[in-house]
């Protein structure tokens, strides 16, 4: 958990305004907004957590950014569909991305930063982050 890696996060963000763009939303400041926000405030509450060390904010920033790998891909289905329309199918596709996204940073905090007690306390505000960036993504 030493090495954060910023530029494949900054790339997933980037390809996720990209995606957005083409299915006609310009949401560049909600993306960075949401994200800035939620990976100092996630990093507050893992700091307080932490049984053993401190946890940067880029390795949150880093575990964040990678794990938002499966809402550009819900992005880039809502280009060719729109994930609104489809109705109760979208609905569990958008449930599905957010379980998917939860539990593998989610996973990756556990592992690296030692904190295997408190998952479901690290899995909740992981949880609503993302269900931010799906909501962004689908309407």
């Amino acid at each position: 958990m030493e090495d954060a890696d910023l530029a494949g996060p900054l790339v997933f963000a980037l390809a996720l305004g990209g995606e957005l763009l083409l299915s006609g939303k310009v949401s560049f400041g909600y993306i960075y907004g949401f994200g800035l926000f939620g990976c100092v405030a996630l990093s507050l509450v893992l700091n307080l957590m932490s049984p053993t060390e401190a946890i940067s904010v880029w390795t949150v920033t880093s575990i964040l950014g990678y794990s938002l790998l499966p809402v550009n891909a819900l992005a880039g289905m809502n280009v060719l569909l729109r994930i609104s329309r489809l109705g109760v199918i979208g609905m569990i596709l958008a449930a599905t991305v957010i379980v998917w996204c939860t539990v593998s940073s989610t996973r990756l905090f556990e592992m690296g930063c030692g904190l295997r007690d408190q998952r479901y306390l690290v899995a909740y505000p992981v949880a609503l982050i993302y269900s931010a960036f799906v909501i962004i993504t689908i309407f």
